[in-house]
């Protein structure tokens, strides 16, 4: 049984090569998004918290013209969903696996558990599903975005082989070098043998 090479080896390993940019942006987000999250899911001014959450939905809602459909309850979860989309699609992107759903739900229990020590907010079930349905869509976010960027650097990969050899001159499209040209009138060259197949002789 034919050995793979040790780079072909790790590329299945690994998966496509991922672009650049989009590896640094993953890393960005992955760097700040924590910050940002983590000052409104471990403040503990609880109040601060539901008014932000009450002017959002004002705003929002009052823009799309549901404000009779949409609950402040309602927006909360989505709410809730829509902050652990960003951080677990950067962390699938780089590392891609399902696990990052579990450990969604785990850093929202842990959440919910400080929350309720504190005192100064509210235990809640509907976060806990909230955040981990949110985790779920960012893992299957960020596998789509990489099994679009690797689709799209394979192609290139094998695009560029063809397209030197197109430019290659003296070749053919069969890449075998073309036949010499043929004048129309020019004597054909002599083989050597006879009409019968012999030598011919030449005494």
């Amino acid at each position: 049984m034919a050995r793979l090479a040790p780079e072909a080896g790790a590329a299945q390993r690994t998966g496509p090569a991922l672009p650049r940019p989009l590896r640094l942006l993953a890393a960005l987000v992955l760097l700040l998004y924590p910050l940002a999250a983590g000052a409104l899911l471990l403040t503990s001014d609880g109040w601060a918290v539901n008014r932000l959450n009450v002017r959002i939905w004002y705003a929002v809602t009052g823009a799309l013209g549901l404000r009779e459909q949409v609950t402040p309850e309602m927006f909360a979860a989505l709410a809730n969903v829509a902050l652990f989309v960003p951080f677990f699609a950067a962390l699938a992107v780089l590392v891609p696996t399902w696990w990052w759903v579990a450990a969604g739900a785990g850093l929202s229990i842990a959440v919910e558990l400080y929350q309720g020590e504190i005192g100064t907010r509210e235990q809640d079930l509907v976060d806990i599903l909230a955040n981990t349905a949110g985790a779920a869509l960012g893992v299957g976010l960020g596998l789509l975005v990489r099994r679009f960027a690797g689709s799209r650097a394979r192609n290139r990969r094998t695009e560029r082989p063809a397209d030197a050899s197109a430019r290659q001159p003296g070749l053919s499209a069969a890449g075998s070098a073309p036949s010499a040209p043929t004048t129309p009138g020019a004597p054909r060259a002599e083989t050597g043998h006879g009409p019968g197949g012999g030598p011919d002789d030449h005494d």
